[in-house]
C-alpha cells in the first residue's frame, strides 16, 4: 500500500489499480485489496459460468428490457424449503422448518386482553375466526405459552404445500421436535467470505468477472431491476404518521406522534414482565431508547433494512457514536439502500454490489455484509461474528450464540437489587438463515434453559403490549405478551450457523432507564 508524500492529508492508494481512499480509512483499502487482488477469494471463478436457467421468474414488462446474458450467473435460482406466508398483508418467504412458528407470531400480533372476563384474544392466519386462546384465563399461561395455546396444524390453504413436500422428501414437521444435524438451514451467504483478514499468505491475482448470487441467496426478486411503482411510492412516503392527545403527569395535554410501523417503549415494560416471571434466575435489556420497527402492510422481505433502522434507532436515542449523521426521523428503506450503495462506491464489501447486482430500488435481500458496510461507511465502530456447529458436533451454533449473547450482556450489568439488569448496550443485529431480527436482551431460566429476546421486524407490536407501554407499575406476570419477544433455544437450534453485527463504540454513561 503506497501513501502519496506530497503530505499527510495525502489520499492512499491501492499498489495494483488507481483505487484510492482517504487516509482515515486504511481499513477500507486493506477490505478492498483482499476482496479483489487476492487468489483465494471465494468470488474467484475458476471455471466458465453455467448458462442462465431458462426457468427464471417471469419479470414485469418494466424488467424485460434487460438480457439475462447481460447478468451474471446465479448460483441457485430456487428454494424448495420455504413457503409463502398466508396472512394478507404479509408477504414474506418463511422457511418451512420456522412456519408454525411464524402463523403463531402472526396470531400473536393480534394479542388483546379483554378487561372484562380476564381473557386473552387471538387471531391465527388461516383461521381467522379468532376466540380465547385455548380459552385460558388471565395468568394461566405457562412458559410454552406457543405449544400449549396455539394449534401448530397448517392452515387448510397450505395442506398442498405440506403433501408437495413430502412428495419431494422434504419432511415438513407439525409438531415442535428437534432438529437433526443433517435437517438444519445454514446461511446461505455469510459475512466470512467478505473478511480481510481470515488467510494468511494470499497471492495476487485480477478479480473475477463475475459472481452473481441467485434466488437462494437474494430472495424471490433476486432478479428485478425495479420494484412495483406501488411499493416504490409507498416507501417513499414513509410510514403514516398520527398525532394523538394524551394526558401527562402535570395534568396537560400533550400531542403526540405515532409512527405507523414503530413502537417506543416497550423495552421498559419486557424488564418489569421478566422480573415478574417466576421461571426467570436472571435477564438483561440493552438501551432502551431503542424502537421496536416493523413492517409497513405487504412490503414483504425487508428486514435487513428494519434491523439496521433499529440500531440506528438506538443510536439516536442514546446520542451514540453517529448519531449525527441521522437527525431527525429515522431513515426510509429507499435510503438505506442509497447508503449501502455509497458504502460500495467507497470500497467497503463492493462485492456486494456484484453479488447482488445493486440493491437500489429492488426488493433484493440484504444481510450482514450489507449492514457492515453501511455501518462502517457512517464511520461507526462495528464488529461481526459467526456461529456454527463445530464438524465433530461438540458445539452447536445456537449454544455458541446464547453464551456470546450472555458474555455481551454480562459485561455491563450493574446490579441494582433486582434479577433484571438494564445495561445501555446497544442492541445486536442477529442473521439467521433467512431472517434477521434484533437482539435486545437476554434470560437465563432457573431450570437452566437460555432465551434470546428480540424485536422482530416481521411483525407488528400487539395490543396487549401497546396496553402496558408507560406503565412502571405492573404487577402481574404476562408471559402471553413476552411470547412474542423470546427465541428459546428449541427454535433456534434449528439452524446451523448464524452472524451477529455488534456496534463497539462505547456506549454513552448518562441515565436513561429512569427518563
Amino acid at each position: 500500500m503506497a501513501q502519496d508524500m506530497a503530505g499527510p492529508t495525502a489520499n492512499l492508494e491501492c499498489p495494483l489499480c488507481d483505487f484510492t481512499v482517504l487516509p482515515s480509512d486504511d481499513y477500507v483499502l486493506r477490505l478492498h485489496f483482499e476482496q479483489v487482488h487476492t487468489t483465494d477469494s471465494p468470488f474467484i471463478v475458476e471455471d466458465d459460468p453455467e448458462p442462465l436457467p431458462s426457468n427464471l421468474p417471469a419479470r414485469t414488462s418494466s424488467t424485460q428490457s434487460t438480457k439475462h446474458s447481460e447478468r451474471g450467473t446465479p448460483s441457485s435460482d430456487e428454494d424448495e424449503n420455504s413457503v409463502l406466508c398466508p396472512a394478507p398483508d404479509c408477504g414474506e418467504l418463511i422457511l418451512l422448518v420456522d412456519f408454525n412458528d411464524h402463523l403463531d407470531y402472526h396470531a400473536a400480533e393480534s394479542l388483546s386482553f379483554d378487561e372484562l372476563t380476564g381473557k386473552y384474544h387471538s387471531q391465527r392466519p388461516g383461521n381467522m375466526h379468532g376466540g380465547d386462546v385455548a380459552g385460558h384465563p388471565k395468568g394461566s399461561f405457562q412458559p410454552s405459552f406457543h405449544e400449549q395455546n396455539f394449534s401448530t396444524g397448517l392452515p387448510d390453504a397450505l395442506r398442498r404445500t405440506e403433501d408437495a413436500g413430502r412428495k419431494k422428501g422434504k419432511k415438513l414437521k407439525r409438531g415442535r421436535s428437534d432438529t437433526s444435524s443433517s435437517e438444519k438451514s445454514t446461511l446461505s451467504r455469510s459475512i466470512l467470505t467478505f473478511n480481510p483478514f481470515a488467510k494468511a499468505e494470499k497471492k495476487i491475482k485480477p478479480p473475477a468477472s463475475s459472481c452473481r448470487l441467485g434466488r437462494k441467496e437474494l430472495g424471490p426478486h433476486a432478479w428485478e431491476d425495479r420494484m412495483p411503482r406501488w411499493l416504490h411510492d409507498q416507501l417513499a412516503a414513509g410510514p403514516k404518521i398520527t398525532i394523538v392527545n394524551r394526558i401527562g403527569r402535570d395534568g396537560r395535554l400533550i400531542k403526540q406522534e405515532q409512527v405507523q410501523n414503530e413502537t417506543p417503549g416497550i423495552i421498559p415494560i419486557l424488564a418489569q414482565l421478566s422480573a415478574l416471571d417466576r421461571s426467570v434466575k436472571e435477564a438483561y435489556y440493552c438501551h432502551p431508547s431503542t424502537l421496536h420497527i416493523g413492517k409497513t402492510p405487504k412490503e414483504g422481505g425487508f428486514c435487513g433494512y428494519r434491523n439496521i433502522q433499529m440500531l440506528i434507532s438506538y443510536i439516536q436515542g442514546a446520542k451514540a457514536q453517529g448519531f449525527e449523521e441521522f437527525q431527525g426521523r429515522t431513515p426510509g428503506i429507499l435510503k438505506l439502500q442509497d447508503l449501502i450503495e455509497r458504502a460500495w462506491d467507497k470500497g467497503i464489501n463492493e462485492i456486494g454490489r456484484q453479488q447482488t447486482g445493486g440493491i437500489r430500488d429492488t426488493r433484493k435481500y440484504i444481510g450482514t455484509p450489507e449492514a457492515q458496510a453501511f455501518f462502517l461507511s457512517s464511520q461507526i465502530d462495528c464488529a461481526v461474528e459467526m456461529f456454527s456447529d463445530s464438524p465433530d458436533g461438540s458445539f452447536e451454533a445456537h449454544e455458541q450464540l446464547l453464551a456470546a449473547v450472555e458474555r455481551y450482556f454480562a459485561q455491563a450489568a450493574a446490579s441494582d437489587g433486582s434479577n433484571v439488569y438494564k445495561t445501555l448496550l446497544p442492541p445486536i443485529y442477529l442473521q439467521e438463515p433467512g431472517h434477521s431480527l434484533t437482539i435486545i436482551g437476554f434470560e437465563r431460566r432457573r431450570d437452566g434453559a437460555c432465551n434470546l429476546l428480540v424485536f422482530d421486524p416481521m411483525y407488528n407490536t400487539c395490543p396487549a403490549m401497546y396496553k402496558l407501554i408507560g406503565r412502571k407499575n405492573i404487577r402481574t406476570a404476562r408471559p402471553e405478551v413476552l411470547y412474542s419477544y423470546r427465541r428459546v433455544a428449541k427454535q433456534l437450534k434449528r439452524h446451523a450457523a448464524f452472524e451477529v453485527l455488534m456496534l463497539t463504540a462505547h456506549p454513552p454513561l448518562f441515565p436513561a432507564w429512569d427518563v
